[in-house]
């Protein structure tokens, strides 16, 4: 006989093959002559040493050339520039590839000048603001150029007043640090984690940048706090199928992990949407499309600026990999009235140390 549920509840019978199978920590054994040296490494990753400029794939020195600009950028933002020789004014640097961090920079282009007379003609004749911009007028629009250390310049179209936005300040910011070669005058969470000597997704709690997207990251048991959320997971298991009432049985690729969490909107427009991820090494697995509105959820959307909601997602994980050394991954900051975005910033909440269950499901509030 088939107990009876609620709406996206977990079945568990002996007729599925026990549909869902606990996820159990993972044992490690050390031993030999190895123990020593992880040992060390364990303590310096606990207390955020070991970072190096250089490590990061940094020059720790100034940028020389175009070429190792372009290095120096990509190690912080995960933009790969191709510079292209035969510009007009030197060498321009052309963003190639899908990672465009459009979110976090918006549109841009940069040329690496070839001489003090070319950076003086493409700068123009007006002088620069206190920001060290300088702004041209054509036609109903302006366009800011603003020079980094004695070559790069950048040039910033299309604006409608003589104004900067979050996206010009931020890619700023990162040009200075790109020409100097280091990523310590950056704030904690644009630093490369390498740089920072941080693991997001083991040892100490902290901030830095994942290929260019700022990240803070917390141990499972603990608050994630951001601009955007406070989250906390409440549990997790796997599951082999699930089932809801009066629908056909979903059964994934490879098996489902599902993560309970509570989520408190701290931004100050309601939140239309939820779309938490999984991490897991490199990569990213988006929820399980096929469940997203079918396992219990406390309330529904919008969700108010203060309010809190309880809900449960499932990801379809293909192949060997645990879960735990993996992390629940939401957006962290929004911009303007845009909602919050993964691609802008990021909270990971790490799974390692999660319940092995889930907690009870959210009974849906009247709101």
């Amino acid at each position: 006989m088939t107990p009876s549920t609620g709406p996206g509840d977990v079945i568990r019978d002996s007729s599925a093959d026990c549909n869902v199978r606990r996820v159990h920590r993972r044992e490690w054994k050390l031993r030999g002559t190895c123990l020593p040296a992880i040992l060390i490494t364990l303590a310096l990753a606990a207390c955020g040493g070991g970072g190096d400029e250089k490590a990061a794939g940094l020059s720790d020195s100034p940028s020389e050339s175009p070429a190792r600009f372009a290095k120096n950028f990509q190690s912080l933002t995960g933009v790969e520039l191709r510079p292209i020789a035969g510009d007009l004014f030197g060498t321009r640097l052309q963003v190639v590839g899908n990672a465009n961090r459009f979110a976090r920079y918006g549109v841009y282009s940069l040329v690496w000048t070839g001489d003090d007379k070319k950076r003086e003609r493409l700068l123009g004749k007006g002088p620069a603001d206190g920001d060290g911009i300088h702004w041209r007028h054509t036609g109903t629009s302006y366009t800011a150029s603003k020079p980094f250390g004695d070559r790069l310049v950048l040039r910033w179209v299309g604006r409608n007043a003589k104004h900067v936005t979050p996206q010009f300040e931020r890619l700023s910011r990162v040009l200075d640090a790109a020409v100097e070669g280091k990523s310590s005058s950056l704030p904690a969470g644009e630093q490369p984690c390498r740089a920072s000597g941080l693991d997001p997704l083991h040892g100490s709690a902290g901030q830095c940048s994942v290929n260019g997207i700022p990240v803070t990251f917390v141990d499972a048991g603990k608050t994630l706090s951001t601009p955007a959320v406070e989250a906390e997971v409440l549990g997790m298991e796997t599951a082999e199928v699930l089932r809801f009432p009066g629908l056909t049985p979903i059964t994934p690729k490879g098996q489902f992990v599902i993560v309970a969490y509570r989520l408190k909107n701290k931004s100050p427009l309601p939140l239309r949407f939820l779309h938490p991820e999984l991490r897991l090494g490199s990569k990213l697995l988006p929820e399980n499309p096929d469940t997203a509105f079918l396992l219990p959820r406390s309330r529904s959307l919008p969700l108010p600026p203060g309010e809190t909601v309880e809900a449960r997602a499932a990801f379809d994980v293909v192949g060997s990999q645990d879960a735990r050394d993996g992390a629940l991954v939401l957006p962290a900051e929004r911009e303007g009235k845009k909602e919050p975005s993964i691609d802008l910033a990021q909270g990971w909440i790490r799974l390692e140390k999660a319940e092995s269950r889930l907690s009870k499901p959210p009974k849906r509030s009247g709101t």
